[in-house]
């Protein structure tokens, strides 16, 4: 029975990309003086099941360069060979073109051909003697009286005309276990090949590398000089084994982890493929890079998963957003109602409650992932700028089990990377000046995450030279920026982030065209997060980026304005007071400061930003809530505090139109919309607003 393998092709590229990034990871850690052994057969074993996962779905490009790969590695990790840099590089440079060949086939843009020969040249150079396939032709082949070998005969399913790849494929991977020749092509459809091998290959191996192209129940194995097998039963050619009883599934080092397929048949799908299921039960996959012979993938760890879709996951908790939001509708139209006589309602009202709250945590965890997932190419970028850089750097990675919302994780691993970049160019020393500073010759860059107050705090330190106050004050007067040397560190810090601005004295590939740190800040922003510096010259500095741990559930404070409700993101409250008089100051008549604890900040009316009529005026009687963002602060003057709570966020942009001052909508109890605030351009109004006397 022919199977359509194109309904597994989402499985394979799953499968393949994890087994890359662990190919990357164990590269980057191993130490090229005393490799571990089970590091490189970690790494063999990653090698080795894409080359037979790519094998099994006709994706020949991938098998080809996994192949001369997996050889330079299988002769490195058997002592044949010694561990050199540049065999890292040559391999990082392999995975490369890996996941571009793997982007190709999920129809993400096109590969480049000559960088495939490049790589598979450059590995078999390091290869040696190794990479000489020992495919023969039949004139070339000894006779099979003058050595030992085995006649193999199998069937693979599909038209003879469509074969051509996967026999290459097949005749390069037997001839590494001896000299192979194709006796005899398939004359028609379900009709057999037969091959001979010599030299003394191992049976087992030999039938681990025909079970991924051919029928499992067609595969015979005779050695030279053996009576041939008892006709079969069914009439099946006459010379097709008696299926054997299925032991257990061998380990990669045995022969296998080349795909995911045993020989049962599997149903056709009618649509699209069922969700892959993640399970720890299969011990041998425990092993990093192997998956056995099952269409499943095992992980170790005790809890049994299941892969979904990530729209399936936002439609999920948009559903739970909007059971949120009735929830909450129906508590407030029940406050009009006698308690004592409608007791089982409001009891009932309150278990849907805290019930709709435990489910909104639950769907939201979903959607978490540890940070882990973006750390893991910071050493790879480390490695690399450091090398071209001639610069010694030590990458630290700390929290790395830290999660957050997986939309995230996508927008942050941007911003980080420029961070981590940035460090490495104009923090780290080069080692001789290190030397002369004192400091160790090999610099330090840490990346931190943790949770602190509902948000997740991401922290990109280095012990480098740190930030310069009179050169950024130099470059920015050079700007035209309106810069004094009364500013604080914190203000003169925030510079860096204006856009064009760079204090690169040379123009490179990584730094000096003033293009970075601005988009870094925006995009942070657009994420509803903020970042710090903090720096000493000389000592090092570390940037520190602080998000909301999900973009679809906010934690805010309600306020109100001449009847309308606006929502506050909780992480930029400082605190709020009612305002005496002598607290107030006017400049130029105009603007209102807040003197508050020690100094003086800008106040914004939202009445006024906003254009509603009907609101408190006098300050005295209103309420200032104190907000602080991007290092500045500013006095939000409302009517009067609502409360604290979770709110759904919403797309105002996508809804209505961008509005300056608001980030998005919600809906509250009562129905009506409240608009979330923007509390870092209220905080740059109200920072461009202040007079230079101030």
């Amino acid at each position: 029975m022919s199977i359509d393998m194109s309904q597994f092709y989402q499985v394979f590229f799953d499968e393949a990309a994890e087994h890359l990034a662990s190919m990357e990871t164990q590269l980057l850690e191993i130490d090229l003086v005393a490799p571990d052994s089970e590091q490189l057969n970690a790494i063999f074993r990653a090698a080795h099941s894409i080359k037979g996962s790519a094998g099994t779905f006709g994706f020949t490009d991938m098998a080809d360069v996994t192949h001369v790969l997996e050889n330079l590695l299988d002769r490195i990790r058997k002592g044949e060979l010694a561990l050199r840099e540049e065999m890292i590089d040559a391999f990082l440079a392999a995975g490369d073109v890996l996941k571009t060949l793997l982007a190709a086939h999920k129809g993400e843009g096109e590969a480049d051909p000559a960088a495939v020969d490049a790589t598979c040249a450059r590995l078999r150079a390091l290869t040696g003697n190794g990479a000489a396939r020992k495919t023969v032709r039949a004139a070339e082949a000894p006779a099979p009286s003058d050595m030992d070998g085995y006649d193999i005969h199998f069937v693979i399913d599909g038209e003879p005309e469509s074969h051509k790849g996967t026999l290459d494929s097949l005749m390069a991977e037997l001839g590494q276990q001896g000299a192979a020749r194709l006796v005899s092509v398939a004359p028609a459809a379900g009709q057999p090949y037969r091959v001979e091998i010599f030299g003394h290959p191992d049976a087992e191996q030999l039938r681990n590398v025909l079970e991924f192209v051919a029928r499992s129940e067609s595969i015979r194995i005779q050695r030279f000089g053996a009576p041939p097998a008892a006709e079969s039963p069914d009439g099946a050619y006459g010379f097709f084994e008696p299926l054997k009883p299925v032991e257990a599934v061998p380990t990669a080092e045995e022969g296998d982890g080349y795909g995911f397929f045993d020989s049962t048949p599997v149903p056709q799908a009618a649509a699209s493929p069922p969700p892959v299921l993640e399970t720890a039960a299969a011990p041998v996959a425990e092993k990093a890079g192997d998956r056995g012979n099952k269409p499943v993938m095992a992980k170790a760890g005790s809890d049994t998963t299941i892969r979904v879709g990530v729209e399936k996951v936002d439609q999920l908790i948009n559903l739970v957003g909007e059971l949120v939001i009735t929830q909450a509708m129906l508590l407030q139209s029940a406050t009009g109602v006698d308690p004592v006589q409608y007791e089982r309602l409001h009891s009932g009202l309150g278990q849907l409650e805290r019930n709709s709250r435990d489910l909104q945590e639950a769907v939201m965890s979903i959607r978490m992932m540890p940070i882990s997932v973006v750390f893991s190419r910071f050493p790879r970028v480390v490695r690399e700028m450091s090398q071209k850089m001639g610069k010694k750097v030590e990458l630290k990675l700390v929290g790395e089990g830290t999660e957050l919302d997986k939309s995230l994780i996508e927008r942050i691993t941007d911003p980080l990377t420029h961070l981590v970049r940035n460090s490495l160019d104009h923090g780290i020393e080069m080692p001789e000046l290190r030397n002369e500073k004192g400091k160790p010759e090999v610099g330090t860059i840490t990346l931190r995450a943790y949770h602190q107050s509902g948000n997740i705090v991401i922290e990109v330190g280095d012990d480098g030279a740190g930030l310069d106050r009179q050169k950024i004050l130099a470059k920015a007067r050079e700007k035209g920026l309106a810069v004094d040397d009364q500013m604080t560190d914190q203000e003169v810090w925030q510079l860096i982030f204006e856009a064009g601005f760079s204090t690169a004295d040379v123009v490179t590939e990584v730094s000096g065209r003033g293009v970075g740190m601005d988009v870094v800040k925006r995009n942070i922003h657009a994420m509803g997060g903020r970042v710090d510096i903090e720096s000493a010259f000389g000592v090092g500095t570390r940037m520190t980026v602080r998000l909301p741990l999900t973009l679809a559930i906010l934690d805010g404070m309600s306020v109100a304005v001449a009847g309308e409700t606006y929502i506050l993101p909780l992480g930029y409250v400082v605190e709020s007071l009612q305002a005496q008089p002598e607290m107030t100051k006017s400049i130029s008549g105009v603007r209102k400061l807040l003197f508050v604890r020690g100094e003086y900040v800008p106040v914004v009316v939202l009445h006024e930003v906003f254009g509603v009529s009907g609101a408190i005026t006098d300050y005295e009687r209103g309420i200032m809530v104190i907000i602080e963002a991007d290092g500045a602060k500013a006095a939000l003057f409302v009517d009067a505090l609502v409360g604290q709570q979770q709110v759904v966020i919403k797309s105002l942009e996508a809804n209505y139109r961008k509005v300056a001052g608001v980030s998005g909508a919600t809906i509250m109890g009562d129905g009506h919309v409240a608009l979330i605030l923007d509390v870092a351009v209220l905080a740059a109004m109200a920072r461009n607003a202040m007079p230079a006397a101030a």
